[in-house]
């Protein structure tokens, strides 16, 4: 067993009056020791608890010794605290009980003696290589509560005896083996996992629907997560020392899982563990897939796109439906796409046919079941590569970052449709003046100073590729009022819109402008 200066500061840190750490004085302790007028040799593996006073004078290692000292002794008139430069010394308050402070540092070593017994068993049962479930089965044995092992899909993998888990959502989860998406989004809504999700560290949940504390542990095999360990609290409340258990739990998880890539035997299991390769652009990408091939495994192929749901505005309490509605809706819509959880969202590769097949006035229901459920998909260009995953994964990412402030109301958005605004976002801080086309800003100035419409009736035109009624109908005027109109407009800009150069620049102009503007938080003149 060891304990750390660290540890026993952090302990003590609101009982002692001074605490000074020498971060050379790297040695754990073994155990500890009351100081006594016999002592004759301080050692480094021995931290020293007693009175100021009991001090030995001619004892050896005094000066790179550890204490916890009570100061019964008067402090120099000028009020400084005295420094001793070579030792870890921690200093506390004449009414503070001697005994009392050793039999707390006993309890520490105590305590860090149990984790330690507890890390062997678990060691051992790993050892013993008989896998997952004798792992998870020790773990719970060890914490006092039920531990379940989930991977990055939020299937169950491995769990112990769950019969007294009283989490109604969690035992659901455990008789079906995997959690609802239903679940997944409103799990990634919670701020405790918001922040959570960034540590390294163990992790406690909790949410109004219950009154178990979750502990999570992310399960990583080299850098890449690949699952978590869940702690539920419900036989008895979690404690700071389950935080390192759970974390440990987590390592040894990882080393089991690392034996067998692809520890799941569905095929289903093995594609959602290839994509998530490529979407981590792991450099043995090309191999990932050649081993895919000659395992049989059936691939996307073709003209494909990446798509990406964002499922942050979705709240399955205000759907009203069933558990395992929205993972049915989402299999019927994207079945093909073989959807996996990455990141926050849902990804999915798709052939050109089914991207083109999606667009609004060819399927509807699509849209319509975007919009109800809050709901947001963006989609990357058209790439032909498997192994580009990466690059248009990011691409999806930046079509549902550009179009919330493009086009709010859109729940579908493709980047071949934002792209200009995404070459344009190096430049959000520019002003959209450096950017617009002089001619517009004369009708802007117009405008304001006639109280007029010229500046989003030119972009009305313009976009209705100068359509006399068109553009009529959309600005809800006659067509006459709208003659007189591009007659103020052609006298002002003195243009020559039948010029194709003229058109696009002006046209460029406004997108440009309008992007810049509600980047900077001003919002659009006209182009919604």
């Amino acid at each position: 067993m060891s304990v750390t200066f660290e540890q026993i500061s952090r302990h003590f840190s609101k009982h002692a009056v001074h605490i000074q750490w020498n971060k050379a004085l790297t040695t754990a302790y073994s155990d500890t020791m009351l100081i006594t007028k016999s002592l004759t040799h301080f050692a480094p593996e021995y931290i020293y608890v007693g009175y100021q006073s009991g001090l030995p004078d001619d004892a050896e290692g005094v000066d790179q010794a550890s204490l916890m000292l009570i100061n019964d002794m008067v402090e120099p008139a000028s009020g400084q605290q005295q420094i001793y430069s070579g030792q870890n010394r921690m200093e506390f308050g004449a009414e503070e009980d001697v005994f009392e402070l050793y039999n707390q540092i006993r309890e520490l070593f105590l305590e860090e003696a149990e984790r330690e017994q507890a890390k062997s068993r678990m060691l051992a049962a790993c050892v013993a290589g008989k896998g997952l479930d004798v792992i998870v089965c020790a773990a719970a044995e060890l914490m006092g509560n039920p531990v379940i092992i989930i991977d990055v899909s939020y299937k169950v993998l491995a769990a112990s005896d769950c019969s007294g888990v009283t989490d109604p959502i969690w035992s659901d989860n455990l008789h079906k083996g995997y959690c609802s998406y239903d679940f997944i989004a409103a799990v990634h809504q919670l701020k405790s996992v918001q922040t959570g999700i960034e540590s390294l560290e163990a992790y406690e949940v909790e949410c109004s629907g219950s009154q178990v504390t979750k502990l999570v542990a992310k399960i990583r095999i080299g850098s890449k997560p690949v699952g978590n360990v869940i702690v539920l609290g419900d036989t008895r409340p979690i404690e700071q020392r389950d935080h390192e258990l759970a974390g440990f739990t987590a390592g040894l998880v990882a080393a089991e899982l690392a034996k067998n890539s692809f520890y799941r035997n569905s095929s289903q299991a093995e594609y959602e563990e290839l994509i998530y390769g490529l979407l981590e652009n792991e450099e043995n990408g090309p191999l990932l897939i050649q081993e895919s091939l000659r395992s049989g495994m059936h691939l996307p192929k073709g003209r494909l796109s990446v798509l990406v749901l964002d499922l942050a505005g979705y709240d399955a309490s205000v759907s009203g439906k069933h558990t395992g509605y929205l993972r049915d809706q989402l299999h019927l819509h994207f079945g093909e796409e073989r959807l996996i959880f990455y990141h926050e969202h849902m990804v999915g590769v798709s052939d050109g046919e089914c991207v083109s097949s999606r667009s609004k006035e060819v399927d509807p229901s699509l849209r319509e079941f975007l919009v109800s459920h809050q709901i947001r998909l963006g989609i990357s260009r058209e790439f032909s590569d498997l192994t580009d995953c990466r690059k248009y994964y990011l691409q999806a990412l930046k079509a549902l970052e550009i179009g919330r402030i493009v086009w709010p109301a859109e729940p579908r958005v493709l980047y071949a449709d934002v792209q200009l605004y995404d070459l344009l976002s190096p430049h959000a801080q520019h002003d959209s003046r450096d950017v617009s086309h002089p001619a517009l800003t004369v009708l802007r100035e117009f405008d304001e100073k006639h109280h007029a419409d010229l500046y989003h009736t030119l972009y009305s035109y313009l976009k209705n590729n100068q359509q006399l009624q068109k553009t009529a109908d959309e600005l809800f005027v006659h067509r006459n009022t709208l003659r007189y109109r591009l007659r103020q407009i052609d006298e002002l800009i003195q243009l020559d819109l039948s010029q194709i150069d003229h058109v696009l620049r002006l046209y460029m102009s406004y997108q440009m402008t309008d992007y810049l503007e509600k980047l900077g938080g001003r919002g659009s003149p006209c182009c919604s």
